[in-house]
């Protein structure tokens, strides 16, 4: 069973060069659950054994570490176009009514806008979303 031991080596080596060209944080997680089959198959344990740890390793760590790391990760992340108008404030220009689509001013440009409660003109807004064209808002 000495090919086992080669066979996560290669898994491990694999998965971590993948993740280098990539860098999209999903293969770097089966590189790191390689590596308790390795020792496991340094010892001659059980392959059905090696391939559960692996694929309980693996998930474990994609499933619970990834999105902690991802967070992390996309701190300097910057919105651009539509996704940098979020959280932002501006004022109503034509009325919202509840669920009935209004105008709004933000940086110097009028949007759609709608909204789950009644917006007078004037009043500010916070962009909560966006939904199609439209911009989600609540009053301030």
């Amino acid at each position: 069973m000495e090919w086992l031991i080669y066979l996560w080596l290669g898994i491990f080596v694999g998965a971590l060069a993948f993740e280098f060209i990539t860098a999209d944080m999903v293969s770097i997680w089966f590189s790191l659950g390689a590596i308790p089959s390795f020792i496991l198959a340094l010892f001659e344990v059980n392959p059905i054994i090696q391939v559960i740890v692996f694929a309980l390793t693996t998930a474990v760590l994609l499933f619970f570490t990834r999105p902690v790391v991802l967070k992390y990760f996309k701190v300097n992340e910057i919105k651009t176009n539509v996704d940098s108008v979020i959280g932002q404030e501006g004022h109503v220009i034509s009325r919202i009514s509840a669920n009935v689509v209004g105008r709004v001013k933000l940086r110097a440009q009028e949007w759609s806008a709608i909204s789950d409660e009644d917006i007078e003109v004037d009043e500010k807004i916070r962009v909560l979303d966006i939904e199609g064209v439209k911009l989600i808002v609540k009053k301030l």
